[in-house]
């Protein structure tokens, strides 16, 4: 019983979400057809780390980078949504 009940809600989820893509796909393909601009370009900040041999941690700055997002609840068209990159301006890279 309870995992008749589990897989239920396990198909109940992936349908709800893959109708939430779809939803978001298709108001993103009718805004564009619109010729609404549904894309922005943000500067992401490129820092690179790496640890000297007294266990400290260096830091050099690269060059920034323009990204392309697509503002939309899902990611589309190989573009990252607005509002996750919004949060990540700024991308840390380890070299060691």
């Amino acid at each position: 019983m309870f995992t008749r009940i589990l897989k239920l809600t396990l198909l109940g989820l992936i349908v709800v979400l893959a109708l939430a893509w779809a939803g978001d796909y298709a108001l993103v393909k009718y805004r564009i057809a619109a010729q609404r601009n549904m894309f922005a370009d943000l500067r992401v900040d490129h820092v690179y780390t790496s640890t000297n041999k007294w266990n400290q941690i260096e830091w050099s700055r690269g060059s920034p980078d323009i990204e392309r997002c697509v503002y939309s609840l899902f990611p589309h068209f190989g573009y990252p949504p607005c509002w996750y990159l919004n949060q990540r301006t700024m991308q840390v890279t380890n070299t060691d």
